[in-house]
């Protein structure tokens, strides 16, 4: 067995990061920021030329499942336009049970979804939850129409968007 001669050299470990540590800094961030931050403010987008009322509300919405948006000259389902707001002004006033026909349509694929969605397990029941804006300047009997449409297919807890009054 051959003898060595001179000094033996242990070998350093190689310096760096330890990510373990960076790793677990980075998951206490990510933590801490999703813990603080809000989900209040618009959960609602509003449609194009579209002005809501005024409203002194304090109740901020918490969930959207379905918006419905009336304009002045269409009727939209999250955001896809269904129906002119015509089809329902031509509803006549004295209708007992006034249904515009292409919203109904479109409002009944939606329920249907979600009950395939419950069906699936994603949701635990039909809510039929559905948030409205309308603009200020529609009057009230196509208002009424939408709401009557909304409530024959299954939405009936139905909310409508307004912007918070500034106080002062």
């Amino acid at each position: 067995m051959p003898l060595l001669h001179g000094r033996i050299s242990k070998k350093k470990p190689e310096e760096g990061l330890i990510i373990t540590s960076l790793i677990d800094v980075f998951t206490i961030l990510v933590v801490f920021l999703l813990k603080n931050f809000s989900a209040e403010g618009n959960l609602v987008s509003n449609a194009e030329n579209l002005t809501l009322p005024n409203s002194s509300t304090q109740q901020p919405l918490k969930e959207v499942n379905l918006q419905i948006a009336v304009t002045s000259d269409m009727i939209l389902v999250d955001n896809a336009p269904v129906a002119p707001t015509s089809d329902a002004t031509s509803i006549p006033n004295d209708d007992p049970d006034p249904t515009i026909e292409k919203l109904r349509e479109s409002l009944q694929q939606k329920y249907l979804l979600e009950e395939e969605m419950v069906r699936l397990g994603a949701l635990n029941k039909v809510e039929g939850k559905a948030v409205i804006q309308v603009d200020k300047n529609i009057p009230f009997d196509v208002i009424y129409k939408v709401i009557n449409t909304c409530g024959k297919v299954g939405y009936n807890a139905m909310k409508l968007a307004v912007l918070k009054r500034e106080e002062g």
